[in-house]
């Protein structure tokens, strides 16, 4: 199975993805998180400390380090991920797909994106979960190019702006073929609040409340699910990560 998770940049995204795949590989499921954003930060929620996460290398940035350069062969992407993979908590393998640097010999945001296409499209999704935490906005979704057996999550907060940007998202993935679109609403504080999200996407969608265990795990760098796994979030995602778990077999509504 492989997941994409879009949205607009503040709503939510990564706390999101790191935590659903934590979940899932506790679960059972073999998990690869891939950070598709050019400024990662998806160790965090997967339980690595900062110190830890400025020590992952990113996939583009190594091949522009060791010389790699668009004339020579693609590289094989199972290979990138025993090279590059780091561990995280849970069980979960994190791989970078690039960081933006100062460089002067290559266009690191095209390269990140490049390698989102690559990353997200060749690793096998047989036998294992690979979740795609993408860049704000909508471009990635494009270059990640999820196929039609693949799943989209587009979350969303109360707000007109990433309710839009939920949306295209939708428009996007049904425009891929996709058949498991999901919408997310996030910190939601009242039924209006889901209301406007679900009515906004023109689906239902899953809820996740909100929670000042979040904002206060931000404070501290450290993940939500290590700092209170039972807050009213971490139980939300937690239903998520059921049920997106039970598509793999059955459409199963949202509701």
């Amino acid at each position: 199975m492989k997941i994409a998770v879009g949205g607009k940049g503040g709503v939510g995204k990564t706390t999101i993805s790191g935590t659903l795949a934590r979940l899932l590989a506790r679960n059972g499921h073999r998990v690869i998180a891939l950070d598709c954003d050019p400024s990662p930060n998806m160790g965090i929620p997967l339980g690595l400390t900062h110190d830890q996460l400025l020590n992952v290398k990113a996939v583009f940035n190594h091949l522009v380090e060791s010389g790699h350069t668009h004339h020579d062969p693609k590289p094989d992407p199972e290979h990138m991920l025993q090279l590059l993979g780091t561990p995280a908590a849970d069980g979960v393998t994190l791989l970078e797909t690039g960081e933006v640097v100062r460089r002067d010999d290559a266009c690191m945001c095209c390269g990140s994106h490049a390698s989102t296409r690559s990353l997200f499209g060749e690793l096998a999704g047989d036998g294992r979960i690979i979740i795609g935490d993408l860049e704000a906005g909508l471009n990635d979704i494009i270059w990640a190019h999820p196929a039609s057996e693949d799943v989209l999550l587009a979350v969303a907060e109360p707000s007109v702006k990433s309710i839009d940007i939920a949306r295209r998202a939708t428009r996007i993935g049904e425009a891929l073929g996709l058949t498991r679109i999901y919408g997310i609403a996030n910190r939601v504080r009242t039924p209006d609040d889901e209301r406007a999200v679900a009515d906004g996407i023109g689906r239902p969608v899953f809820v996740v409340p909100e929670d000042p265990v979040l904002a206060r795990a931000d404070l501290l760098g450290i993940a939500p699910l290590d700092l209170e796994p039972t807050s009213p979030a971490m139980l939300a995602v937690a239903a998520i990560a059921e049920r997106v778990a039970e598509s793999q077999t059955a459409a199963a509504p949202v509701g």
